[in-house]
């Protein structure tokens, strides 16, 4: 069962029939069930165990250093009891789903052989678990006392699919009462009925032509490279945005409000501003739990002090925050689970956050130079345009590896060719109907990527597309829903004879 699935719409409308019905007290209780029988039929027979383990481990852990503190008993005891929760928990992570990093340890059969014990949305709940027990020792939260309660926390399951990473205190909401609300269910619905259309309607279209360039690189070189290299991040976008909207709207129809994962990040002006828009939610975990703790941590101060004496304040800061970057980049490309992603989104992005931040005075002087007016639409749309290839530069190792993609950028750059060369005249010759697609498909296509600026441009204005259609005539209203409803039918994907693969971000 995926998200996309009809069983899976078959199981959100029962659940949420029997959760307005059921009395108010029990409806948490509910949600569990459904999260029981959405892993049953979704996940690996593993999931259910995992989500068990870490839970015990969590409940046990926190309640422990809550009894302690109680007792009077030392801070070192319970700062040794919260470390070994989460060193237990990332050891678990570590070996179901880290052997990619395994290469030179393992043999391929191996890693084979223990992919069987995969489990669904690992990365997710163990990143809101280990938050969850560093949240309880720094008792910035209580810990819960119920731990079938808590369990549900780890479990519940619209966001063990592609995230988002929730924070406890966020998730509160799960064991409240909710009365029924039409808003809820009208919004909740839009909303996936919008996810519904990135995902099977674009995503999926894009993702025909990424994969048949990707996998016969001998025969689609030139302009081909250009292709995938632009076209990945719209069909990663697609498929994991989506993936988002589907989940937040189950969500929101059982009146359950989940985080944001993405806010237009192709929008943005600057990369770091594209990570505050972009997985914003494994963002802010990575700064709150691993970057802050680490610029205050004892070893990090002392290091910076004597840099301090010796070099001056700007020099220690330069270099402080150079090896603290470095060291949180490695964990969200490690969490991401392979070299590839590494190397194409730690690597990457440490080397052009840092320059970005060295160069950002002489980058001032040139535009003071040049006189360039800052907040022109034309410099906006510039920024934004870098913006968006330094991601799909780093996207490409992400896509297909790190050396086929040094090759694919390669020769997109012009250093060397390799296959047939064809320039932009493919675009028009015909050429781009070789991967299975009709002229209609990449119509489709690009009124999809009208639709999606449309409505970033209306988020941006209104908070959310949705709101500027609420505010409509019935009339508009309904013709709105309906087109968008017709081209899922219709345009979408999905079907006997069609296998979906699988959401990019669904894997952690």
């Amino acid at each position: 069962m995926t998200v996309t699935s009809l069983g899976f719409l078959v199981l959100v409308a029962a659940g949420a029939a029997v959760y307005y019905i059921v009395p108010k007290k029990l409806q948490w209780m509910e949600l569990l069930v459904l999260s029981l029988v959405f892993y049953y039929f979704a996940g690996t027979p593993w999931t259910i165990l995992y989500l068990v383990a870490s839970t015990a481990i969590a409940y046990i852990s926190t309640m422990w250093v809550k009894r302690l503190r109680a007792g009077g008993k030392p801070q070192k005891t319970a700062f040794v009891i919260t470390i070994a929760a989460l060193v237990i928990n990332i050891l678990i992570w570590f070996i179901v789903k880290g052997q990619d990093l395994w290469t030179f340890i393992l043999s391929e059969d191996s890693r084979k052989s223990l992919h069987i014990l995969a489990a669904l949305g690992m990365g997710y709940y163990t990143l809101q678990i280990l938050g969850y027990i560093i949240d309880c020792y720094w008792e910035s939260e209580e810990p819960q006392t119920n731990p079938v309660k808590l369990f549900l926390f780890t479990a519940y399951f619209p966001q063990l699919t592609t995230g988002p990473i929730s924070r406890y205190g966020q998730l509160k909401t799960l064991y409240e009462p909710h009365a029924f609300e039409f808003n809820n269910l009208k919004f909740g619905a839009q909303r996936m009925l919008w996810g519904f259309a990135k995902k099977i309607v674009l995503a999926e279209r894009v993702g025909v032509i990424v994969a048949a360039i990707t996998s016969a690189p001998q025969d689609y070189s030139g302009f081909y490279s250009w292709i995938t290299i632009l076209l990945y991040p719209v069909q990663m976008y697609a498929d994991f945005s989506g993936c988002m909207d589907i989940i937040l709207g189950v969500s929101e129809i059982f009146g359950i409000k989940l985080a944001e994962n993405f806010t237009n990040p192709f929008f943005t002006r600057t990369s770091q501003e594209f990570w505050q828009h972009w997985h914003i939610t494994l963002g802010s975990w990575a700064r709150d739990y691993v970057l802050y703790p680490m610029l205050k941590s004892a070893p990090i101060v002392r290091f910076g002090k004597k840099l301090s004496e010796k070099h001056g304040k700007k020099v220690s800061k330069n270099i402080v925050n150079l090896i603290c970057m470095f060291i949180l980049w490695m964990v969200v490309g490690i969490w991401h689970g392979g070299v590839r992603f590494i190397v194409g989104v730690s690597l990457w992005y440490w080397i052009i956050l840092m320059a970005g931040e060295f160069l950002q005075p002489t980058f001032k002087k040139i535009i003071a130079a040049l006189k360039i007016k800052t907040e022109s639409f034309g410099w906006h749309l510039f920024q934004s345009v870098r913006t968006y290839l330094i991601y799909a530069f780093g996207a490409t190792f992400f896509c297909v590896g790190v050396l086929p993609g040094l090759k694919l950028l390669g020769n997109a750059l012009g250093l060397y060719s390799f296959g047939n060369n064809s320039g932009i005249g493919v675009l028009f010759d015909g050429s781009m109907l070789k991967f299975g697609l009709t002229g209609e498909d990449y119509i489709i296509i690009a009124l999809m990527i009208v639709l999606l600026f449309v409505v970033g441009v209306l988020r941006e204005r209104k908070g959310y597309a949705r709101i500027w259609v609420d505010e409509r005539p019935f009339a508009v209203k309904l013709i709105i829903y309906l087109a968008l409803f017709v081209l899922v039918l219709v345009w979408g994907r999905y079907g006997p004879g069609f296998d979906a693969t699988q959401f990019i971000y669904g894997s952690f």
